[in-house]
């Protein structure tokens, strides 16, 4: 059995695709490819103080983050729609989308790894 980075849910991921891991190795390749660049689209909706499609994007993204095993992220960014629904403040919600954005880079690294690691084996 393929042994995760101890950062992901193993046992999520294991309990959603079992050990088909073609299956886990696209949906990180979509989470990289299609989510992220989401998450980094946002900050422009923040500036131009679109908080409705800041809201409408984050809620888009918000299941990837738990399908590639990243559930203990996936409170915080919910936690940040909901902030972005209440008509923010927008220097609060830039500190949130920053100290969120640290989080998400480094998730990011760990998909990027377990996506080589998974590329190698496959």
């Amino acid at each position: 059995m393929f042994a995760f980075n101890p950062l992901l849910n193993t046992d999520y991921l294991n309990e959603i695709y079992g050990n088909d891991l073609t299956i886990v190795q696209i949906i990180f390749e979509s989470f990289l490819d299609d989510n992220i660049p989401i998450w980094e689209e946002i900050l422009g909706k923040i500036n131009s103080k679109n908080y409705k499609q800041v809201s409408d994007m984050t809620h888009q993204i918000k299941p990837s983050f738990s399908m590639v095993g990243l559930t203990y992220l996936h409170p915080k960014i919910q936690e940040f729609e909901i902030f972005t629904k209440e008509n923010p403040d927008e220097n609060e919600l830039l500190v949130k989308y920053n100290n969120l954005t640290v989080e998400i880079n480094q998730a990011k690294t760990i998909i990027k790894d377990e996506l080589n690691r998974l590329n190698q084996l496959i």
